[in-house]
């Protein structure tokens, strides 16, 4: 009994031994990343107090190596509106932290917000700086700094219905997700309101849906990303889209008909900028004899489209004193037919992010092998311009007038060698000549003194609608009138 009792006994110290000296492995590859449980922190709790918000997340080791973090840090230091929890140790700044392989750390985040300080900034961002093994990683963090009206769609959903509400602008509306206006449902958006959307957000009309949007020339409202930083004032693609569907309920149901649109929506005196599309307008198929239109679209600036700023698709629309401007495809794609009507509208491409190869304005009226005619597509005393040799695009199956049926009126259009600038299609135009807008580089497409599209219009074209030009200039007394959305005065 003796020995065997020596023999476990020095089994035991042996273990001891070699576990006390061993040395844990530390994964050194350079190429090593750590994992997150998210990549953004978005604290969009509705802030009416001055109060904390924490949050958490997780960091993972997904390696068979125990990792060294060599420094954990909020990006912008001991000044950072955010406080850090790091597997129990408060701070701001960390270094050495390990996590075991195959493990993960918690990270409390927490940020005090006071939403009544006029000089907290309306968002609060910072972001969490990890360093393993020379690889640089981030999480960022969001906060609002003021009250705000959110809307989020409920949780494992992106998308949430909405019916018959109306925005004011008590407070701004910031939207994650997609905002739904249900069929026989409107959303009614009244001035002065901003519309703030986080990345890969929309509003979404389906087919029996109504959206209004009640801007006026002083009080316009305004659709932008979530992102207020000076650096991000105009930058294309942070949002998706503002979409008038032919989908209907019973499509989200799973339904696999396609309805009529019937929107009649409505926006005036709105600015749409820096997402991906900014208006989607889709087809009506048989209401093309209703005289109505899908879409009147007045005094409204779309804007800095990382795609195109108008897309229509074999729709109605109405559109006067309009800027359609700096997109990477068109600034306005018309395409499988439809009818339209717009008057004294700019439209202007001098996107300078990419190399641009499609026009500012396109003209389309087919779909795949079917045709699809343009009823009507009308422009009088607009303005077509931007800095490629073909700026007016015309995609066409059949040219005949009954199925191609586009007229510019008194405009000023910049047309490559292949258009024929015809009675048939053209009365009284200024063609190829620089409008001469006054900023091209800060979106300002209002006209020089020098303009070549000054006076080239006609008022009766004008008349009775768009007497007033965007800023509220009376075109009366500056006769003839401008091409475009802006008069200049004499």
């Amino acid at each position: 009994m003796k020995s065997a009792f020596k023999y476990v006994l020095l089994v035991l110290v042996i273990i001891f031994s070699v576990s006390s000296c061993r040395k844990d492995i530390i994964l050194s590859d350079t190429n090593a990343k750590l994992r997150f449980s998210q990549d953004t922190i978005i604290f969009d709790t509705v802030f009416v107090t001055v109060g904390s918000i924490t949050e958490v997340f997780k960091v993972y080791n997904d390696y068979n190596e125990d990792i060294h973090i060599s420094s954990l840090r909020l990006a912008t230091g001991n000044s950072s509106r955010y406080r850090l929890n790091v597997d129990g140790m408060p701070g701001k700044i960390f270094s050495d932290v390990e996590i075991r392989a195959k493990d993960s750390l918690f990270i409390f985040v927490e940020v005090t917000i006071d939403p009544h300080s006029i000089s907290t900034p309306f968002v609060v961002t910072d972001s969490i700086v990890f360093i393993t093994n020379g690889n640089i990683q981030d999480v960022d963090l969001v906060a609002w700094g003021q009250n705000a009206v959110f809307h989020k769609p409920p949780p494992g959903n992106n998308a949430q219905l909405i019916c018959n509400e109306v925005w004011i602008d008590t407070l701004p509306h910031v939207i994650y997700g997609y905002v739904i206006v249900n069929d026989n449902c409107s959303l009614t958006i009244e001035k002065g309101t901003n519309v703030f959307l986080h990345p890969g957000s929309g509003i979404i009309v389906l087919t029996g849906g109504t959206l209004i949007v009640n801007g006026e020339k002083d009080s316009v409202v305004t659709f932008t990303g979530d992102r207020l930083e000076a650096d991000y004032r105009e930058v294309p693609g942070q949002w998706d889209r503002i979409h008038l569907s032919n989908i209907s309920n019973a499509n989200l149901n799973g339904s696999s008909v396609i309805s009529q649109g019937t929107h009649n929506s409505i926006i005036n005196y709105a600015v749409i900028k820096n997402g991906n599309i900014g208006l989607l307008v889709d087809t009506v198929y048989g209401n093309m004899s209703d005289p109505g239109y899908t879409l009147t679209l007045n005094n409204t600036i779309i804007e800095n489209m990382a795609g195109s700023g108008l897309v229509a698709r074999g729709t109605k629309i109405k559109s006067g004193n309009c800027v359609f401007a700096n997109a990477s495809q068109y600034a306005a794609a018309l395409a499988y037919g439809g009818r339209y009507d717009f008057r004294h509208c700019t439209f202007a491409n001098f996107w300078n992010f990419s190399n641009r190869t499609t026009p500012t304005l396109l003209i389309n009226n087919f779909f795949d092998t079917y045709l699809r005619p343009i009823d009507s597509a009308y422009f009088g005393n607009c303005v077509v311009y931007g800095n490629i040799a073909d700026e007016l695009g015309l995609d066409s199956m059949n040219t005949s007038g009954s199925h191609f049926n586009y007229f510019f009126d008194h405009s000023l259009v910049q047309a490559g060698s292949s258009i024929p600038i015809t009675s048939v299609h053209f009365n009284t135009c200024v063609v190829n000549q620089d409008p001469k807008f006054k900023n091209t580089d800060n979106n300002n497409y209002e006209l020089d003194t020098l303009s070549n599209a000054k006076n080239k219009g006609i008022i009766s074209i004008s008349l009775p609608d768009y007497q007033f030009d965007i800023k509220g200039i009376d075109r009366n007394l500056y006769l003839p009138p401008d091409c475009g959305a802006y008069e200049r005065p004499q």
